[in-house]
């Protein structure tokens, strides 16, 4: 018999049901104060309109990038076009100026899609969204391998 393949939704009762997030209109400084705020830091913010439907990300790479703009330095991983983005948005802005295309997944996707999602976008954080693009919860690589070695 073949075994079915696992999905975020069989994980979900380790995701943190309380993802971080932020309005579209908020400050860099507000995206930072959410990442630090709480129990737990996370990694990234997600960007939310006004009835909570998922709009983009903001990483903690993305504010650590703006901050070593500012100081005159680009990384070597930045396009100009991007570094000239975030040197302008460094200090003004919003976050709907700063914030990445979310890349995302359902309860009802499968836990190697999320996976391969993580490692091909260089993320440890994923928004869970329902059918509507509302975030319902957040998948991060520890709560992975927390699942995967309670499964051995």
């Amino acid at each position: 018999m073949m075994k079915r393949a696992l999905t975020v939704g069989d994980v979900y009762g380790l995701i943190t049901t309380e993802a971080k997030t932020i309005d579209e209109n908020a400050s860099k400084q507000e995206a930072i104060e959410v990442m630090l705020s709480g129990v737990s830091s996370t990694h990234s913010v997600y960007v939310i309109n006004s009835i909570g439907k998922l709009r983009g990300v903001i990483t903690v790479d993305d504010i650590i990038d703006s901050i070593a703009i500012r100081i005159g330095y680009i990384p070597k991983n930045l396009s100009i076009k991007t570094a000239r983005k975030l040197f302008v948005l460094s200090t003004f802005g919003t976050a709907s100026d700063m914030m990445r295309t979310p890349v995302f997944v359902t309860k009802e996707s499968d836990l190697q899609t999320a996976l391969k999602k993580m490692a091909d976008n260089n993320l440890t954080d994923l928004p869970v969204v329902d059918e509507d693009g509302k975030i319902i919860g957040d998948l991060n690589a520890v709560e992975i391998l927390k699942f995967i070695i309670s499964e051995e």
